[in-house]
Order: C-alpha cells, then sequence, then structure tokens
C-alpha cells in the first residue's frame, strides 16, 4: 500500500470528536470479532445483568460517543444495542483499549479530572457479564436514560460554566479537496464582540458541521495582538479543549485576531471545513492572581545536546534530528532548564503513526530524578491529561524537564510502510516529536513558596495511600 492510500484510508475511517475528553475513533475498533445474535439472556443469580450493572457503567463511560450521530461505530444505548456486540465489548475493555485512555498506569501521577478508564472492578463486571451469556436482566433495574447533547451543535464545557461560551471565533470556510495531499491553509478571523480585554478561564475547539471533523487533522490557534503573537490552544484529532486552574488564565484584547494553524488531510470526497473555538471568560473587571501560558511546546528531537527555552517559548538551540531506520526504532529527547519555578496542570503527547511511547521527568535541583509520567502512544487518540489540583507538579527554578520519545518502524498495524526511512515533517507520513505540557511560571518566588506550603499542609492532613502517584505531584 502506498503512502496516499493509506493516508486516504486513515482518513476515511477517523473522526474529530468535541465530547468526553476530545474524542476519535476509528470505526472499525470496537465492532471487530463475530456478532453474537439470539435474544435476551439469564443466568445464574450472581450474574450481572446489562439493566442492573453493565447500564450504568455504559452511561458513565461508553455513552458519550457510543450513541447515534456521535463518533463510535455502535450505538451502547440499550440491551438489544448492545447485546449484539457483547464479545467485542469483553475483548477491547480487558485488553484496555477502550475507553480510550493512553497512559501507562504503572508509573507516575494517575489522579485526573479527566480519567475515561474503567476500574478493575468496572472492566471484571463487564466480562463475567459475557461469560454468563449478557443477561439483560430486570427491565425495571435500568436507569434512567441520559439525555445526551447534540454532537455538533453542543459545548461540552456547557456544563462545567452553566452557559455556553462567552465569545465564538469561527474560521473561514476552506474547501478540503478530495483525495489530495495534507493542507496547511492560512486562516485568520478578527475577533469581534469584545468590547474590553478579557480574561479566558476555558477554550473549546471543535468542528463547526459533521464533515468538518472527518478532515481535521490539527489546529494550533495562535492570538495576535497589540503586533505580537502568542499561542492560544494547541489541539489535535481528539483533543477538546482546555480548562485553566481556578486562579489562571489568558488575556485577550478587543481587534486581535486568531490565526487558526490549521492541517487538514483529505478523504475521499471535497469536505468545506470549518473550525469554531469557544471562550469562556472570567466575570467582566476580574483577574485571575496567575497569567498562563497554556499549553507549552517542549520538543523530543534531539539524539544529542540539550537546549534551553527562550522565555519558554518554541524557540530551542537545536531541533529536528528525526531520523528513524527501516523496520528499527529509535529514541529522541529533549532537556530543558526552567529558569522559573512552575505549574504543570496538564500534559498531551503529540507524534504520528510510528510513535510508541512518550515519558516526561524532572530532576529536581537537590539531585531527586523521577518520572512524572508515561504516555503510551496511539495517534487515534490525542488526549489532554489533565491533573487533580492537589497533584499538579510544583517545579522549583533550575528543574530540569526531560521529554523522551519512542517510535516502532517495524511492522505493526498503523505503519503505511517499515521499509523506508522516516524523517520530521509535518504529513501524518512523516513524524513529529513534542509534547504539549500546560504550565504557569510564576515570576515571583514568594508565590511558588506559598503554592508549595499549601500543598505540604493539604498532604499532612490526608490520610496515606499506596498510589503509585510521583513524589512531583506532592511536592
Amino acid at each position: 500500500m502506498n503512502t496516499q492510500t493509506f493516508h486516504r484510508r486513515l482518513c476515511q475511517v477517523s473522526v474529530f470528536s468535541a465530547l468526553g475528553a476530545g474524542l476519535l475513533a476509528f470505526a472499525p475498533a470496537l465492532s471487530a470479532g463475530p456478532r453474537q445474535s439470539g435474544g435476551p439472556q439469564t443466568a445464574g443469580a450472581d450474574a450481572p445483568t446489562f439493566s442492573k450493572d453493565i447500564a450504568p457503567i455504559f452511561q458513565k463511560k461508553c455513552q458519550v460517543c457510543h450513541q447515534p450521530g456521535s463518533i463510535a461505530p455502535m450505538s451502547l444505548l440499550t440491551y438489544a444495542d448492545a447485546r449484539p456486540w457483547a464479545r467485542s465489548v469483553k475483548d477491547r475493555v480487558v485488553s484496555r483499549k477502550m475507553p480510550p485512555w493512553p497512559i501507562d498506569k504503572t508509573v507516575g501521577i494517575q489522579e485526573f479530572t479527566n480519567d475515561l478508564s474503567l476500574s478493575d472492578h468496572d472492566v471484571d463486571t463487564i466480562a463475567r457479564w459475557v461469560d454468563a451469556g449478557a443477561p439483560q436482566g430486570n427491565p425495571a433495574d435500568m436507569p434512567p436514560p441520559v439525555k445526551w447533547p447534540d454532537f455538533i451543535n453542543s459545548w461540552r464545557y456547557q456544563d462545567r460554566f452553566g452557559r455556553p461560551p462567552d465569545l465564538i471565533v469561527e474560521s473561514p470556510a476552506y474547501n478540503v479537496v478530495a483525495n489530495g495531499m495534507d493542507q496547511f491553509p492560512p486562516m485568520q478571523t478578527k475577533v469581534k464582540g469584545l468590547t474590553s480585554e478579557r480574561w479566558i478561564r476555558a477554550i473549546e475547539i471543535k468542528p463547526a458541521n459533521p464533515e468538518s471533523r472527518y478532515v481535521f487533522h490539527h489546529a494550533n490557534p495562535s492570538l495576535k495582538q497589540d503586533g505580537k503573537s502568542s499561542p492560544l490552544i494547541a489541539s489535535a484529532v481528539g483533543t477538546e479543549g482546555q480548562i485553566f486552574p481556578d486562579d489562571a488564565g489568558k488575556l485577550i484584547k478587543p481587534d486581535s485576531t486568531v490565526n487558526f494553524g490549521m492541517h487538514f488531510w483529505p478523504i475521499a470526497k471535497d469536505v468545506k471545513a470549518v473550525m469554531v473555538v469557544g471562550l469562556w471568560f472570567y466575570p467582566e473587571g476580574q483577574r485571575p492572581q496567575f497569567e498562563t501560558q497554556g499549553q507549552v511546546q517542549f520538543r523530543a528531537d534531539m539524539s544529542t545536546g540539550a537546549a534551553t527555552p527562550s522565555k519558554h517559548s518554541r524557540e530551542i538551540a537545536r531541533r529536528g534530528d528525526l531520523l528513524i531506520p527501516p523496520n528499527g526504532t529509535a529514541m529522541y529527547q529533549g532537556t530543558y532548564v526552567l529558569d522559573r519555578p512552575a505549574r504543570i496542570h496538564d500534559l498531551r503527547g503529540h507524534m504520528h503513526v510510528r510513535g510508541k511511547y512518550q515519558i516526561v521527568e524532572a530532576i529536581y535541583p537537590d539531585g531527586r530524578r523521577e518520572i512524572i509520567n508515561k504516555l503510551n502512544w496511539d495517534h487515534g487518540w490525542h488526549t489532554t491529561f489533565v491533573y487533580e489540583p492537589n497533584v499538579r507538579p510544583l517545579l522549583p527554578k533550575g528543574t530540569v524537564l526531560i521529554t523522551t520519545s519512542m517510535f516502532d518502524n517495524t511492522p505493526h498495524k498503523g505503519n503505511p510502510d517499515p521499509d523506508q526511512w522516516v524523517v520530521a515533517g509535518s504529513r501524518t507520513v512523516d513524524e513529529m516529536s513534542h509534547i504539549w505540557i500546560g504550565m504557569t511560571f510564576f515570576e515571583k518566588e514568594e508565590d511558588f513558596k506559598k503554592l508549595v506550603a499549601e500543598r505540604e499542609r493539604l498532604h499532612k492532613s490526608e490520610p496515606k495511600v499506596t498510589s503509585p502517584a510521583s513524589p512531583a505531584s506532592r511536592h
């Protein structure tokens, strides 16, 4: 299969979601395996039933995608919907491929506000239900159905803030021509409807119509104001948006411009694509305690040497060494010395189809070294992992951040051609290697020390737990 054919096929089964943690689904994934037929099953008294045990799990973790009109290949709303797929559901949840939560659970911080994964108990319950013949149970035990919002015309953060976005910025329409190569059109929109400076509390990005989600690869909108450009949000297939910590925000001014930084990948038909960005503000006149940089790009594409970002921007001394041999593997790293104390509030990796995993580590000024998190890579799910407030890593000035990317160019599902040398590039069949880290840098050392003191008081009052959470979350 040549790379262009692979590219088209990959595009035809990939979709961009504005729901859940921001989800991308490959249609054949959960439907793999034989269908089961037959009516409601009966089983022993101890066997889980759909009505009493399985439906609540599906409502909490699965139906956001598995419903008519959403991104998954089939619905799991009712017993009739779910019964033919029971064996495939078991296979996917036992293997931890569904719900999608591509992070190593054996190392690093494990407390996240948007954790989609099932508990061991939930996985065991689903497995026992299928093994018992997938019985329906008493229909009277069914929980009330969830009223899911319309997939395209709703905003996920609306539930969080109790209102739609305070400001919506829509990209110009762009015709993504069928069966072409990757396309990177310049798309800018002047911000309208803003009469005074406001502080941004949250940002959500999504397709404006159903077809746009099929051609979306990534968008990195930036904000141009006062003659300067700064990142607004970074997104890729499977990214929903970003909610800043309660004490942090980004400033937006009237008459600013949003540059969408789009990357489209064509499918088998022309698509008139439009993307929209929704902004939620702090109350008018309210300034948060800290200004956050949002997600900062830390590259991991150096085979040798080290680099320190200038004011933690994207400018580094050495970059772009990626070269992955045919039928081989490669590891690349980046090192960064923080010139100010900082707090991390989320992580999101970025590689392409040969990515295997990424790691973020910290070496503290006192010599301690620890893994913050290991992100197992799945190109279909560019998940942003959002830390719970009490475990956000607090990094002193002088901390060294190490970012590592591991690539696998051997034959495996998703690799278009393992016999090719792979280099750095923007196309899907090329590779990238960076990690977006949501960060707030502190200009005043006393502000950082206050946060450290608050964290220490909090954890002294907590009962001891046996968790794999990294000490970085505690200090």
